[in-house]
């Protein structure tokens, strides 16, 4: 259980005793993250070195540290909010994913996965990643990416434990929020799969083996069945959530009895 002072080091936590007690091994995973960490570092200095901004009104903006620190200011002194605001080094979002990684023990295909999505999202809505949405956006399209590949994989719950930034309830609404954005859009097909792995390939220089096989057919086609179960899933879920919400908006008040 996390107690109240741990609550008010949440950032603290996730920044100093979650990434000293890292202790990566596999080093398949550990050159796959170096990778994507690369990647998402490049996107971020290009969105900001454009300028570009996620104003409050956006839905975007759910997945800003900004938001969190706005309403619940007393758990976040000037020191760490210039800790979350600096752009982070590739050793950063390195950091970050390993220690996810050496708590959660997802496959390495997650992290593939995990970049499709994000790219995903940006297509989709505009998204730009900044200072303080990167670390958010990693651990939802993680968490996603791990109950699509996966065959066991953490709850809400214990990532809310390995990264106490956030509450359970605030990891369910990032989920949710995320796939909504998504427009549940998990299913990843072979051939896309295939694009991202070459592509990540391709940041090793020519005398070093990439430390991951491409997908053989069997594969691709198992994570695209259960890609697409997933999506089902959870567009189910939202429409009976939906229909729970209407059902209540247009329920007429019990009589009052005098």
């Amino acid at each position: 259980m996390i107690n109240s002072k741990q609550q008010k080091d949440r950032y603290s936590n996730t920044t100093s005793s979650m990434y000293i007690k890292s202790t990566i091994s596999n080093p398949n995973v550990k050159s796959i993250i170096q990778a994507v960490s690369t990647i998402l570092h490049s996107q971020m200095q290009e969105d900001q070195e454009q300028g570009k901004q996620i104003p409050k009104t956006s839905e975007l903006y759910f997945f800003s540290e900004e938001k969190y620190i706005e309403e619940k200011p007393e758990e976040f002194d000037e020191q760490r909010k210039l800790l979350l605001r600096e752009p982070p080094s590739v050793d950063n979002i390195y950091e970050f994913m390993k220690a996810l990684y050496d708590c959660a023990q997802f496959s390495p295909e997650c992290c593939i996965i995990c970049l499709v999505y994000i790219n995903r999202l940006i297509a989709f809505t505009g998204l730009t990643l900044n200072p303080t949405n990167w670390r958010p956006l990693l651990l939802s399209s993680l968490l996603v990416a791990q109950k699509v590949w996966d065959d066991k994989y953490l709850s809400n719950a214990d990532f809310a434990f390995i990264y106490p930034f956030f509450t359970t309830q605030e990891i369910n609404k990032l989920e949710a929020k995320f796939l909504e954005l998504l427009q549940y859009n998990v299913t990843v097909k072979g051939d896309l799969y295939a694009k991202y792995y070459f592509e990540l390939r391709a940041l090793f220089k020519g005398d070093q083996e990439f430390p991951l096989y491409p997908l053989d057919v069997t594969q691709s086609a198992s994570l695209e069945a259960r890609s697409a179960d997933v999506q089902k899933q959870e567009q189910e879920k939202a429409e009976k959530l939906s229909l729970t919400y209407n059902d209540r908006q247009t329920r007429k008040p019990a009589a009052i009895i005098n």
